[in-house]
């Protein structure tokens, strides 16, 4: 009986990739309530307000399954950087909100969010061992159960995920996809990795945490090109700005963070 559950595993893990997309998508949310995430991120307010109202936007343009909901939400830090994790979060940090410049430019790293999630990205990123520990928890009915937190282990594997280069072209061309639907045209498409691009010489080649977590190279932004060439689109358009409100706010974040740092060093 042991031999045969061990060939099963075996087999199991091997299809762990193709095994994820059948995994429900509630129990991605499962495992988000069972493993406490300690995070200083908020889902209230008018930035957030303003993030989740585009990702509701962006949603309905790119086919996701009814019950695959995209919950925003936001970091106050420095950090250039935004993820999707488990059970469609997806988490965008105010040093990032601080340096785009318009809206089709954060649609972009929005849409390209999301593309992770309904390819359940995040799952996969957890390694075979664990889709396959979910899998199996799932069709023995103890997805509930505190044997789905100790898969995971260390709970920083939901918010540090890195995905491989396919992965990252195939959230590319879903995004550029969603950007044309929503918007017309594909701008702010190749714009968002010139921005950081620029912004890397510009630090004296340090390289933005958004990087780290999304990398890049010029085959990648060739890809893109191709892609919206193939379908002629246009990626000169006009952009949309980001409101005012938003934009006041997150200055009065940014200078939170400020008088926090000072009342750090005193």
């Amino acid at each position: 009986m042991f031999a045969v559950i061990a060939v099963i595993i075996v087999v199991l893990s091997f299809l762990a990739d193709t095994l994820s997309q059948y995994i429900p998508f509630e129990i991605e949310r499962t495992l988000v309530r069972t493993v406490n995430i300690d995070t200083p991120a908020s889902n209230s307010g008018r930035v957030p307000d303003y993030l989740q109202s585009l990702a509701n936007d962006l949603r309905q343009k790119m086919d996701l399954p009814e019950d695959m909901d995209i919950t925003v939400s936001v970091i106050n830090s420095d950090t250039v950087n935004a993820f999707a994790t488990l059970g469609g979060n997806v988490v965008f940090f105010t040093g990032l909100l601080d340096v785009i410049p318009n809206e089709n430019i954060l649609a972009m790293v929005m849409a390209h969010e999301i593309a992770h999630i309904k390819l359940r990205h995040p799952l996969r990123a957890l390694g075979r061992g664990v889709v396959v520990g979910v899998a199996v928890a799932t069709m023995a009915g103890v997805a509930g159960n505190d044997i789905v937190a100790k898969l995971i282990g260390d709970t920083s594997l939901l918010t540090t995920s890195n995905f491989s280069r396919d992965q990252e072209n195939a959230a590319d061309k879903r995004a550029l996809d969603a950007l044309v639907k929503h918007y017309g045209h594909a701008n702010g498409s190749i714009q968002l990795f010139e921005l950081f691009s620029q912004q890397q010489g510009e630090s004296s080649g340090k390289i933005p945490e958004f990087f780290t977590t999304h990398p890049l190279n010029q085959n990648r932004i060739a890809a893109i090109q191709k892609y919206a060439q193939q379908n002629n689109w246009s990626i000169e358009a006009d952009t949309n700005e980001i409101p005012k409100s938003v934009r006041d706010e997150l200055s009065r974040l940014r200078m939170e963070l400020l008088d926090k740092a000072e009342q750090e060093k005193s």
